[in-house]
């Protein structure tokens, strides 16, 4: 199997990978909080897009994780798919991180006075 283009070579490399995941994902995460607060602001409804808090999240974690563990982790995260009791864990991880963040949002919502 051939390298990707933009594969890091360097420990440098997989921590500027990992900031740009991170930037990424904060991105995300405060572009949905902005529109969720601001829909609160003006009464409207308020919607979420799932998927934005999802890659927001996954994106900050991953960018922190290669922020810390450098190239290591960023083999290790490619080695993930050659094992499969370890892509399941971190599955079952991920839905309970993001379902964990999608109830507590709603219960939030539901304590401003929004019935979703």
């Amino acid at each position: 199997m051939s390298e990707p283009l933009w594969q890091p070579r360097s420990d440098a490399g997989a921590r500027l990978l990992g900031a740009g995941f991170f930037l990424g994902g904060a991105a995300l995460l405060a572009f949905q909080g902005r529109t969720i607060l601001g829909a609160i602001e003006r009464g409207e409804t308020v919607g979420t897009f799932a998927a934005a808090l999802a890659l927001g999240e996954m994106g900050v974690l991953l960018g922190i994780y290669w922020m810390i563990r450098g190239l290591t982790g960023y083999h290790a995260v490619r080695a993930l798919r050659e094992k499969p009791a370890a892509l399941r864990w971190l599955g079952v991880a991920s839905a309970v991180l993001v379902g964990g963040t999608l109830l507590a949002l709603h219960a939030w919502l539901r304590a401003q006075g929004y019935d979703s």
